[in-house]
């Protein structure tokens, strides 16, 4: 039976990190795969891009709440465009509880009914909130759910500070098979500049910047629709580094990928100031 390949975009919110994994998902499925989209943020926004019309997807929290006994998965799975199968984790309402308990539900059901391990998906893309700030974020790296992990950062500091703090999560959870592909670069300034900073902060990483989003109004355009932008204008510069990013994500191995060197924070900020 085939493997399920899983992929996890994390990054500091408001990075750009659900464009990025949204667009991925449909450059993906546009290969050929049976990719399903997994939003593991408690505002339960990332599949929207990818469901037809203005429906809102059903959460697993909504749906399965804390019972131990698995539903079927109909109940949680939505259908998206491109063949795309959808699931958002959910989370409780704003103030209350644990955000990331929806994320550890989510992983948890997907044990119960074997859904990765089924042969029904290529690959499985996971959509993950912040910079790994309580278990239930880290859930993908502590359950073996994100063998290839991708951040997305820009040149500003506090992503790069996000970016170095997922890569010391890595360190922790690598004996579960979790490796870190590489740095996305979503830079808010598009200069060669700023993706020298980003090639130099991989570097120092010991990993490389596996892609360059560049700055596209056609990427807000399409947000504004509730679609891709690969979806929205195939042949806009966005959409064509996100097609050289899926390709380049499916040839990475994860024997191309050595441990990671995050630095201590003290190191770190020394790092940003002298950059």
């Amino acid at each position: 039976m085939k493997e399920t390949k899983k992929i996890a975009v994390y990054g500091k919110g408001g990075v750009g990190k659900s464009v990025v994994a949204t667009n991925l998902s449909a450059c993906l499925a546009g290969l050929g795969n049976k990719v399903i989209h997994i939003g593991c943020d408690p505002k339960s926004d990332s599949a929207v891009r990818l469901m037809e019309g203005n429906v809102r997807p059903r959460t697993v929290l909504e749906v399965l709440g804390d019972e131990l006994s698995p539903e079927s998965a109909d109940q949680v799975i939505n259908r998206g465009r491109l063949g795309i199968d959808l699931c958002e984790s959910g989370g409780p309402p704003a103030g209350l509880g644990c955000g990331g308990r929806g994320v550890a539900r989510t992983l948890e059901y997907f044990d119960d009914v074997e859904l990765l391990s089924s042969g029904l998906y290529d690959i499985a893309v996971f959509d993950v909130l912040g910079d790994v700030v309580c278990g239930g974020f880290a859930a993908p790296l502590r359950k073996g759910f994100g063998d290839r992990v991708f951040i997305v950062v820009s040149e500003e500091p506090m992503a790069m500070y996000a970016a170095n703090n997922i890569a010391q999560a890595l360190l922790v959870y690598r004996r579960n098979g979790v490796v870190l592909g590489g740095l996305i670069g979503n830079a808010k300034d598009d200069s060669d500049q700023s993706r020298q900073i980003l090639e130099d902060f991989a570097s120092r990483l010991s990993t490389r910047l596996v892609g360059w989003i560049p700055r596209d109004r056609a990427v807000l355009t399409a947000e504004r629709k509730r679609r891709t932008v690969v979806e929205y204008d195939p042949q806009a510069p966005a959409s064509l580094a996100f097609t050289r990013l899926a390709d380049a994500v499916l040839a990475l191995g994860t024997e191309d990928s050595p441990p990671p060197t995050p630095m201590e924070p003290e190191e770190f900020f020394a790092y940003l100031e002298g950059l």
